[in-house]
């Protein structure tokens, strides 16, 4: 039955939903889907826009899109199921895509590939956008591969809806058109639909540019110095960890970066000589990871992994191409070697572990906590800070705060393994690596903030 293209699609999109699945109930919010949950639940689809543009760093589409199905009356958490949807349709239709220039036994592996992906299944159970940025990269490409296919004007309307949709979901989905704009005018194979292409493309791009005054507002919160100064580690190592956490450190992972840099490049030439749509694939899969890394080598801190979670799909079809050019036996070895060590790879990393920040606010309420009473963590406090607001009876506002002179009141201390304990500080006691956390409005006399107002 795998033989026939939709029976492997439906197969390969039923395997990553139920992958993602167990991460919709199964895990607390974290700090950015808490920052989505307060857009979600504004009373008025102009107080989301709003929203979007004080607190977020992306576009408005998805936001838009959630807003509306919780005003159906899905729960917050329920809507997390609208990331699992999108994941499990973007498994599909990369089988579909690679079936484009490898057999199906192995364009099943590249729609697995993408199912069991690290950076994927995190994501595909998120109150983020991600997942459906992803989606609607891959549907780019077979936007651009049905115009070369055919000369109705129905891929006209697909592209042009498809970079508009796309670029009002996530502004790195550029980085994605700017790569088909190059290909259409440098490659001598696109010629033929050059002209249709570039003017799907205006089309989809002057349909998106309302977004552009949110984007400056956006970018103006400075919320990127986090991701520090341009390592090329870093680019050369986004290929391997979106689909594996596992290897991502010293001594192995810069070699296992190399490995995957050297296995999709295979790929990469074997496609580009077979077809003009092929070198479309290597450019929408190196596109995107080159011009996101000169931004950043030029003084944009924009440069992040889930950022380029656009281009997975494209790494995986360039994988199956490299696959594709051993012999047979040796092909369908490496094949389910690939798809196995991926999914172990998934199962085994704790990288993306999201800590119990329910169960925490939990145990602070049973050990007495109150509203006035400051809270202490260790690490960095912004991966505490609105989780533990969303998590709290009535949803205090919690900033940072430091120790004043005097007696100190007593804290509740949340250690690195999620407990909580008693504590009374002294005055001038040494911080170090932890942080008050408490309401302005109730904090003690002993605390004072800290660098002033943190809340978003």
């Amino acid at each position: 039955m795998l033989s026939r293209p939709w029976v492997s699609m439906l197969v390969v999109a039923a395997i990553a939903a139920a992958v993602r699945f167990p991460g919709v109930y199964g895990r607390p919010f974290w700090e950015d889907e808490v920052a989505s949950a307060r857009i979600l639940v504004q009373p008025t689809f102009l107080a989301m826009l709003r929203r979007v543009a004080q607190t977020e760093s992306t576009p408005p589409l998805w936001y838009a899109l959630a807003w509306l199905v919780h005003e159906a009356g899905m729960p917050l958490q329920s809507e997390r199921l609208l990331s699992v949807f999108f994941g499990a349709l973007l498994a599909a239709a990369v089988v579909s895509l690679a079936h484009r220039f490898v057999a199906l036994p192995l364009a099943t592996v590249a729609g697995l590939m993408t199912a069991f992906g690290a950076e994927f299944v995190v994501h595909g159970a998120e109150l983020r956008a991600y997942e459906l940025f992803a989606l609607l990269s891959v549907a780019l490409g077979l936007s651009v591969l049905g115009m070369l296919e055919q000369t109705s004007r129905r891929w006209n309307i697909a592209l042009a809806a498809t970079v508009a949709a796309g670029c009002l979901t996530h502004y790195f989905f550029a980085f994605s058109v700017a790569a088909v704009l190059g290909w259409l005018w440098l490659d001598p194979g696109a010629r033929r639909i050059r002209r249709r292409g570039t003017t799907a493309v205006v089309a989809g791009c002057v349909l998106a540019a309302s977004c552009a005054p949110v984007l400056f507002i956006q970018y103006g919160h400075g919320r990127f110095r986090w991701i520090g100064s341009f390592r090329w580690r870093v680019v050369a190592a986004v290929p391997l960890r979106l689909f594996s956490y596992s290897y991502m450190y010293v001594p192995i992972g810069p070699a296992l970066s190399v490995s995957a840099l050297i296995v999709i490049s295979i790929g990469g030439l074997f496609l580009a000589r077979r077809s003009t749509a092929g070198r479309l694939v290597v450019v929408l899969a190196a596109g995107p990871i080159a011009g996101a890394a000169a931004a950043w080598a030029a003084g944009m801190p924009i440069f992040d992994l889930r950022n380029l979670i656009g281009v997975g799909a494209y790494i995986a079809v360039l994988t199956v191409g490299a696959l594709n050019a051993l012999s047979g036996r040796v092909t369908a070895v490496a094949a389910v070697a690939t798809v196995a060590a991926i999914a172990v790879s998934l199962a085994t990393s704790n990288a993306e572990r999201i800590p119990a920040y329910d169960a925490m606010a939990r145990s602070l309420v049973r050990s007495g906590w109150s509203v006035s009473k400051p809270i202490m963590v260790y690490g960095d406090p912004y991966r505490y800070r609105l989780p533990l607001e969303w998590y709290l009876p009535r949803q205090p506002v919690l900033d940072m705060s430091r120790v004043l002179d005097g007696a100190c009141a007593e804290v509740f201390v949340v250690t690195p393994g999620g407990s909580v304990k008693r504590e009374r500080l002294q005055a001038g006691t040494a911080l170090r690596r932890r942080t008050l956390l408490v309401d302005p409005s109730h904090r003690p006399r002993c605390v004072g903030l800290h660098g002033g107002r943190l809340r978003a």
